[in-house]
């Protein structure tokens, strides 16, 4: 899932309009549309003011730390470490 498809997932699950998502997050609707259609990024802080203000803290979390994500994580751990390890050396 892509930020624009989980923004809108939060919206929608908060029963939301993008113009009224749009005046609570101090945009318009037209940024909330490009937003949600990836045609446009946004900041982290815009994510996080998401979930705050439609109480979608755990879709984020959720989508955030996916099975994906923890398993390109485990997968970047180890050639940290060895980049650390060699860095020290």
């Amino acid at each position: 899932m892509n930020v624009g498809e989980l923004i809108r997932k939060c919206r929608k699950k908060a029963k939301l309009s993008q113009e009224a998502f749009a005046e609570l997050m101090h945009t318009t609707q037209s940024t909330i549309s490009r937003i949600e259609q990836n045609i446009i990024a946004c900041e982290v802080n815009f994510l996080a003011r998401t979930a705050a203000i439609t109480n979608s803290q755990d879709t984020v979390v959720a989508a955030l730390f996916s099975a994906d994500a923890a398993l390109q994580l485990l997968q970047t751990v180890p050639m940290f470490i060895g980049g650390l390890i060699v860095w020290i050396m």
